[in-house]
């Protein structure tokens, strides 16, 4: 799980800077104090209502997919249903 996080926090912290943000205004966007960023990524913990918070201010959200192998799904037919 800690390494999933800590993807998940990179992907906000680049997409933020993409948007010309520091981490002190992707922090202010979501309501969500620096302190807290920072223990998130050295505990790999977090709570979802955060983490929520943190890829709004971005414009990203998180979506769940099934976790199929790509080869099976190309086998049974599936790729693209």
């Amino acid at each position: 799980m800690s390494k999933s996080l800590l993807s998940i926090l990179d992907a906000i912290i680049t997409e933020g800077k993409h948007l010309g943000y520091t981490q002190k205004q992707i922090c202010q966007k979501a309501g969500v104090s620096e302190v807290a960023l920072s223990r998130a990524r050295k505990q790999s913990d977090i709570r979802f209502s955060t983490l929520d918070k943190l890829l709004q201010s971005v414009g990203l959200k998180i979506t769940t997919i099934a976790d199929i192998p790509l080869s099976n799904l190309i086998n049974d037919g599936e790729l693209f249903q």
